[in-house]
């Protein structure tokens, strides 16, 4: 079967138009293997992804505040020493502000992506995560793809993430690789 060399939707032997994309397709516009990266459907692109990550996680970081701000408003409002705070509670605010955050973020990624395969911000920028044979991704490669985000991170915002997206065929990140999951346009 034929693919559309712009969109890389699979197409009918005879088609002309591409109906995905409305490419117009002739011997050069469709090829008979899928697109580099091995996938009908065309990969989701670095920047996509970094719009998708920033709405993401500001999503993340207003929800982990307003917790945060909701279980730890008695110590702000209370009179007496240091504004109601107890000597050392700089430190245990920023680990329970981490905390919260990371189980939000491991959450809020886990159950959009194992359930629809969109996240919020991918939903704005058009992208979904998938099997890597195209299939609906589940929980429990949401759950791998999103721990193994931790390493994605190194050595700061995403630096190793953003190489490996970037040099691989499939553009996957480790996440991607070892949960065998794929980001595809939508």
């Amino acid at each position: 079967m034929p693919y559309c060399s712009k969109c890389g939707k699979e197409v009918p032997v005879d088609a002309k138009f591409c109906m995905s994309c409305g490419a117009t397709l002739g011997i050069s516009s469709a090829s008979v293997q899928p697109p580099i990266g091995g996938t009908a459907s065309p990969l989701a692109s670095l920047g996509s992804r970094i719009i998708a990550g920033i709405i993401d996680y500001i999503i993340i970081g207003i929800i982990a505040g307003i917790i945060f701000f909701v279980a730890f408003a008695p110590f702000f409002m209370s009179s007496g020493r240091m504004g109601g705070m107890m000597p050392g509670f700089g430190w245990r605010w920023l680990s329970g502000m981490f905390l919260i955050q990371f189980l939000l973020w491991l959450v809020y990624f886990t159950y959009f992506e194992g359930t629809s395969g969109q996240t919020i911000g991918k939903k704005v920028a058009h992208i979904k995560v998938v099997k890597n044979d195209e299939s609906k991704c589940d929980v429990g490669s949401a759950l791998i793809r999103n721990i193994l985000r931790i390493i994605d991170h190194l050595p700061f915002i995403y630096i190793l993430g953003m190489i490996l997206i970037a040099a691989t065929n499939k553009k996957q990140r480790l996440g991607d690789m070892l949960a065998k999951t794929i980001v595809v346009k939508v």
